[in-house]
């Protein structure tokens, strides 16, 4: 069975606060040694700010915990898929051989056809029974990932109070943000530090 993987989640947080944008303070900061003259902003209340959603998902212990919870769940499924098909095969193989030497008569091989008929249909029905199973097991994971990112970021951004809190992965828009707005590392260490404390 192939494992397949949809953890690619986009988010986007528009939170509105009260505030303006007031004077912002601004560090010079070396970001790297072809930009050392670029300034770097300090996020402030009434910001917009974003995070780097994939940063956030791959150094979330709840996603790794529910990731390997459903790579357990998609081997065992596999291995028992495996073994029943491969019993299937031999009992298959077995009834070919002693129909070819003609150890049983034509109404046995009539029976026994019919039963293997029957058994093949219940291996694909369990078998699209626990993928879909599966399928719907991965959005669920996928679902609490997200709303415990959301319910975190919220809870977070009532204390910062930023305008707005953008994700930026894959094909999302946010090209550039200058780093004094990059609150990555903040949600990381915040929602890890929250989600020990709810074990």
């Amino acid at each position: 069975m192939k494992k397949t993987y949809i953890f690619a989640l986009t988010l986007f947080l528009i939170l509105s606060s009260c505030g303006g944008n007031g004077s912002k303070n601004i560090e010079k900061t070396t970001i790297d040694s072809t930009n050392s003259d670029i300034p770097v902003l300090k996020a402030e209340k009434g910001d917009i700010v974003f995070v780097r959603m994939d940063s956030i998902i791959n150094s979330f212990d709840m996603y790794h915990e529910l990731r390997k919870s459903y790579e357990d769940d998609v081997t065992k499924a596999d291995t028992d898929l495996r073994t029943k098909a491969s019993a299937f095969e031999k009992d298959v193989n077995a009834f070919r051989e002693k129909s070819d030497k003609g150890l049983i008569t034509r109404s046995q091989a009539e029976q026994e056809q019919g039963r293997l008929i029957q058994r093949q249909q219940r291996l694909e029905e369990e078998q699209n029974k626990i993928r879909n199973e599966l399928a719907e097991k991965e959005i669920v994971l996928l679902n609490q990932i997200q709303n415990a990112i959301m319910v975190y970021v919220k809870k977070y951004n009532e204390e910062k109070g930023y305008s707005m809190i953008i994700s930026s992965s894959g094909n999302s828009t946010v090209l550039y943000g200058n780093p004094g707005l990059d609150i990555t590392a903040d949600i990381i260490k915040g929602i890890n530090e929250e989600y020990i404390k709810s074990r």
